[in-house]
């Protein structure tokens, strides 16, 4: 019998298991990281109802630097006032769900980095909660304010997390995964990384795959229980996803937030990446 992700981590949920469990301290999240305009209609067309929706470069990142990724982590009291708009508490359950998982455990990874600790991903997305007959609604929604509710207070580098010039000294023991596709991989990659691409981990319907399938995908890059690992890929997004995974199989890795989009800025560190005919 092949089993579900989320039987192994309450980080990520199932749509059946929502819909049969209600929760007024709940906000549902619509993550995306397209074209601003493009994502705002696709959100207004169709979303679950009470879903607010996120621009991952306005919540989950701030404005890239000459010297950071793409999206480098957003700034702690931004995001706490994006928070406080939307009526979040301490205590309020917060779902994710987005196009893919990725985008979705992009804003996991983040919030709790950002020390909240009651999130999770709605495995299948918009779709999944479609098919479990659970409303959904056109427009934007703006949450309501909620009576009685707690406090909201953030502390960030609550997830582990690495910094270039750490991975640039990474030891022989330490697993470094690239989880961007594999012509990404074999056209530049940060040395010794080795590939597994994070949309491997999902279906066509954008479910994460069986417990049994990703803990295969782990084993073939060398991953086992006691493995030190770290993963990036192009800017943090994709690579949250296998964060995400990781931790539903006991392994707490290190994400590189920067990834690629930091490393490739320095040219002492290009001139030492790997590069396609160099497969490690």
């Amino acid at each position: 019998m092949k089993h579900r992700l989320s039987s192994l981590s309450d980080a990520i949920v199932q749509a059946e298991d929502l819909i049969a469990r209600r929760e007024v301290n709940r906000l549902f999240i619509d993550v995306r990281l397209g074209e601003p305009e493009d994502e705002f209609r696709k959100y207004r067309e169709g979303h679950v109802h009470g879903a607010v929706h996120a621009q991952i470069r306005d919540v989950f990142a701030s404005k890239p630097t000459p010297a950071s990724g793409n999206l480098p982590l957003p700034v702690l009291g931004d995001l706490e006032r994006q928070l406080r708009k939307w009526q979040v508490d301490d205590e309020t359950e917060i779902i994710l769900y987005g196009p893919s998982p990725a985008l979705a455990a992009r804003g996991w990874w983040v919030l709790r980095w950002a020390g909240l600790s009651n999130v999770k991903v709605l495995d299948g997305g918009l779709k999944a909660w479609v098919d479990a007959g659970g409303p959904v609604a056109q427009g934007e929604s703006v949450p309501s304010k909620r009576a009685g509710a707690a406090g909201l207070t953030l502390k960030s580098d609550r997830m582990p997390s690495i910094e270039v010039t750490e991975v640039e000294k990474l030891s022989d023991d330490t697993l470094l995964i690239d989880a961007r596709d594999e012509a990404s991989y074999y056209s530049g990659r940060i040395p010794n990384a080795r590939s597994l691409p994070a949309s491997e981990q999902w279906t066509p319907t954008s479910r994460l795959r069986t417990v049994e399938e990703i803990r295969e995908l782990y084993e073939r890059v060398g991953v086992q229980d006691d493995s030190s690992v770290v993963v990036y890929c192009g800017g943090g997004v994709l690579s949250a996803l296998e964060t995400l995974t990781l931790e539903a199989l006991g392994i707490r890795a290190r994400l590189f937030v920067g990834s690629w989009s930091e490393w490739n800025k320095n040219p002492e560190r290009m001139a030492a990446s790997d590069v396609e005919g160099e497969r490690t």
